[in-house]
């Protein structure tokens, strides 16, 4: 087939090139005709801040089941996590997202102080849960920047203790904070610092928060079609994998 000759991609389950959608409340119509058109392309799907709370029982395990027929894994942000952290409630938290049939759970310190020691607890208790763990590394707060230093302790440490990818914060605006400047723009000599830290096997447990399609396109250019990607748009699903595959001008030299 031509798409196979000119465009061909890993197919699913991947271990890059990774796309996770975030879902800020998504009606159930728009979900699932997602889905049925590019649920191929799709990894992920996160249920974004703490909308998880505010969705009806049924619409919630409707959007669970839609996912898992079409091979996306739905899951939790962590802020919600945080909350649940913060105010005291872990444990109900682990038992509603059991009940509510969710297998992955984010962990994440983005608005909180968690300590790396109780951090590392908290993936191993995740895991004895039965839970698949995805952390988050990086502040929301504007102008709050990542060191390289810092990712670099808290992805060994985080895989180590048992989570399967580290998300570098990018929040859904994509501006002046983790590693985009107040325009957007991501720090460059910081992804070459990326490159020389991270090679490998490592790149595929790293997942970069890029909202924007200026972000994704230089993420492409630099790293290549594999890098894999987060907070991605329902509406821009189609048009990320159009710019992996280099069907787009943007990276049509890759």
């Amino acid at each position: 087939m031509l798409v196979e000759e000119i465009g061909k991609r890993e197919g699913k389950p991947r271990r890059n090139g990774l796309t996770m959608l975030i879902d800020k409340g998504v009606g159930l119509a728009s979900f699932e005709e997602t889905l049925q058109l590019a649920g191929g392309y799709i990894d992920f799907i996160k249920l974004g801040f703490g909308t998880t709370l505010l969705y009806p029982m049924e619409v919630l395990s409707k959007k669970l089941l839609l996912a898992k027929k079409a091979g996306v894994t739905l899951y939790p942000g962590g802020t919600l996590f945080e909350l649940a952290y913060h105010r005291g409630f872990i444990n109900e938290h682990f038992e509603f997202m059991k009940e509510a049939g969710f297998t992955h759970i984010e962990i994440s310190d983005g608005t909180i102080n968690l300590p790396e020691k109780e951090r590392r607890s908290l993936i191993r208790e995740s895991k004895e849960h039965g839970f698949t763990v995805i952390t988050e590394c990086g502040k929301k707060a504007v102008g709050s920047y990542l060191e390289i230093e810092e990712l670099e302790k808290t992805f060994y440490s985080d895989l180590e203790s048992g989570a399967s990818h580290v998300i570098v914060e990018g929040r859904e605006s994509g501006e002046n904070v983790g590693i985009y400047d107040k325009n957007g723009c991501a720090d460059t000599e910081f992804l070459c610092a990326i490159e020389k830290v991270f090679s490998g096997e490592a790149m595929n447990h790293l997942i970069w928060e890029a909202p924007r399609k200026s972000q994704q396109t230089e993420l492409i250019l630099f790293f290549g079609k594999g890098v894999n990607m987060g907070n991605i748009q329902f509406e821009d699903a189609y048009n990320l994998e159009c710019l992996r595959r280099g069907f787009r001008f943007d990276t049509f030299v890759k």
